[in-house]
């Protein structure tokens, strides 16, 4: 097992009932260990087992129920 975690941008994320169906969405997924999705920053945090599942799918996760999502680039 192979954790890891990134932060996505997702621009369309408005209110309590959008920060639910992220999370929900996500913690969904097998390999997905835990998801914070912060309103005001419009950032949600995913911890995940990267053998499981991968940024691609998080992102494709998230367009499905229509919130696009960019990876958030480190520094």
């Amino acid at each position: 097992m192979s954790n890891k975690e990134d932060t996505f941008i997702v621009e369309d994320m408005h209110c309590d009932a959008c920060v639910n169906t992220i999370t929900k969405t996500l913690t969904s997924n097998e390999g997905v260990s835990n998801v914070e999705a912060d309103l005001s920053s419009k950032e949600v945090k995913v911890e995940y087992d990267d053998e499981q599942f991968d940024v691609e799918e998080i992102i494709s996760s998230l367009d499905m129920v229509g919130f696009p999502a960019t990876i958030k680039k480190k520094l």
